[in-house]
């Protein structure tokens, strides 16, 4: 019981709920109508991962592997703006996540696919990180800024429209070599990835397989 519980929680936290025969995955928009992959339409929320942590306490133990290798680094979050608990406090909720690695990414990316497909009948959604190609498609699709951000704001939740590509928080992508950083002028700009930032988070790409 308290397994379904959790799952009920999640599925409307997660927005899975009303996916009937129009399949969209929850949070994204189309990215190609050929391949079938869509994109988170905004970076990955304090709010989303602390559902993630509240799902792995529930089903692993506060004191797993699992949990406790999922916590982000809370001395990085706390960089931006010389916030003291950036990651704790309700205020930044609606921020996008920073202090956490490429692998704890590509976790979150593999729950986030089990939990949506454990609601799914005759098809399939496969979530991971964004390619370089993935996000050079995303950034021409975008609506441009009129006043480019210099610091990271926060998401609306209601904001349905692709956002905050090269123009928000830098971004993990599926090498994990590489991170986007910006803009300069009209032109997506990677650096290499030097490890965990207060900068750096992340959305993740879905494909949707029928």
């Amino acid at each position: 019981m308290r397994n379904i519980i959790v799952l009920m929680g999640l599925c409307f936290l997660l927005g899975i709920e009303g996916f009937g025969n129009n399949i969209i995955p929850p949070g994204t928009v189309l990215l190609d109508k050929k391949t079938g992959i869509y994109i988170d339409n905004a970076e990955i929320t304090i709010l989303a991962w602390m559902e993630y942590l509240y799902w792995l306490k529930q089903q692993k133990g506060e004191k797993s592997e699992d949990y406790i290798s999922a916590l982000p680094d809370s001395v990085t979050c706390e960089k931006l703006f010389g916030a003291v608990r950036y990651f704790q406090h309700p205020k930044f909720r609606n921020y996008p996540l920073v202090g956490i690695t490429y692998e704890q990414a590509s976790a979150y990316c593999q729950w986030r696919s089990d939990r949506v497909n454990e609601l799914l009948k005759g098809c399939e959604v496969v979530y991971s990180l964004p390619d370089e190609h993935d996000y050079q498609l995303a950034f021409k699709k975008q609506k441009p800024p009129k006043n480019p951000s210099q610091t990271i704001n926060p998401i609306n939740p209601k904001k349905k429209k692709l956002s905050g590509i090269g123009d928000n928080a830098h971004e993990l992508t599926a090498n994990p070599k590489v991170i986007v950083i910006g803009t300069e002028g009209d032109q997506l700009m990677f650096d290499d990835y030097r490890g965990i930032h207060y900068q750096l988070g992340f959305r993740c790409k879905a494909i949707l397989k029928k």
